[in-house]
């Protein structure tokens, strides 16, 4: 079978209910138009480093480790299926998946946010908003206050409707539902007074539709901004993305908070998780368990 039959026949079948499309689509073109026509059985690992490299320049400029890490993901999940598909006579589609390149995540770009920039950062918006009013600003900064209020991902909460806020007595809760959250497991987060008091007005601007009803490169367009206003203001916010704000909101919270109770927030399968990719603690942080084990 070659790699474009197997990619299709994912796509068509064991894939439909993926989470985000766009990626999935790019990923096959990307797998097609480079190892498409060859035969899933002669893939072996020196072949998979080659793709991996090419994966890293196909694009016109590098890809980080980690896209190219998703790219053959992909690869590798369709050939794990393929492992379970026979042929007419009964025979596996593919005896043995090969053994796939591991790739070293820098994640220094997953930075934190301090509270000067947070505050900057909002001033920042509020300016955008007089100078720019036929760009939705006022919707961006209430996004930019959810993202923090919740430690939601920014697919998560472009996906969040009306209906998705549940008030139980005195308090709103937001809800992410499975197909929403990256687990593919429902998540039920609180919401902040601030976050509670936003709500009539983006309801009322929704309609029948999300509360944030951003596009892709309206975000991007709209970041960019941001980030070249920041830059005005003294901040270098060239590796703060919209991610950023999940990580600024879990490690405070690891900071005040045992990290069960983060782990539940973030949605994370295992508090290894949260404190290997969310614990930006550092020797700062433990300053006052020092002085309070001391006394």
């Amino acid at each position: 079978m070659k790699v474009r039959d197997l990619l299709k026949y994912c796509e068509l079948h064991e894939w439909r209910g993926h989470r985000s499309k766009a990626t999935l689509r790019t990923n096959i073109k990307q797998l097609n138009a480079l190892i498409g026509d060859e035969d899933i059985a002669g893939l072996h690992y020196t072949r998979l480093k080659e793709l991996a490299s090419s994966l890293e320049t196909c694009g016109r400029k590098a890809a980080a480790p980690a896209t190219v890490k998703r790219k053959l993901d992909t690869l590798s999940n369709a050939l794990t299926i393929a492992t379970r598909m026979t042929n007419d006579d009964g025979s596996p589609v593919l005896k043995a998946k090969p053994t796939f390149p591991t790739f070293d995540i820098n994640n220094i770009q997953e930075r934190t946010i301090s509270d000067a920039e947070l505050a900057d950062m909002f001033e920042v918006i509020a300016a955008r908003r007089e100078a720019e009013p036929h760009r939705d600003w006022t919707r961006f900064d209430a996004f930019m206050r959810f993202l923090l209020a919740t430690a939601c991902r920014r697919g998560e909460a472009l996906r969040v409707w009306p209906g998705h806020i549940e008030q139980r007595d005195a308090r709103h809760f937001v809800i992410f539902e499975r197909y929403t959250t990256k687990s593919k497991k429902p998540r039920i987060v609180p919401l902040s007074a601030e976050i509670v008091r936003l709500l009539p007005a983006l309801r009322l601007q929704a309609g029948n539709g999300p509360l944030f009803p951003f596009t892709a490169s309206q975000l991007w367009g709209m970041w960019k901004a941001v980030r070249a206003d920041m830059a005005k203001r003294g901040h270098d916010f060239s590796l703060v993305r919209y991610h950023s704000t999940r990580h600024t909101t879990l490690t405070k919270a690891m900071k005040r908070y045992p990290i069960a109770l983060v782990s539940k927030l973030a949605g994370h399968a295992s508090i290894q998780i949260t404190y290997s990719r969310y614990g930006h603690l550092s020797a700062d942080d433990l300053v006052d368990m020092v002085d309070e084990i001391a006394a």
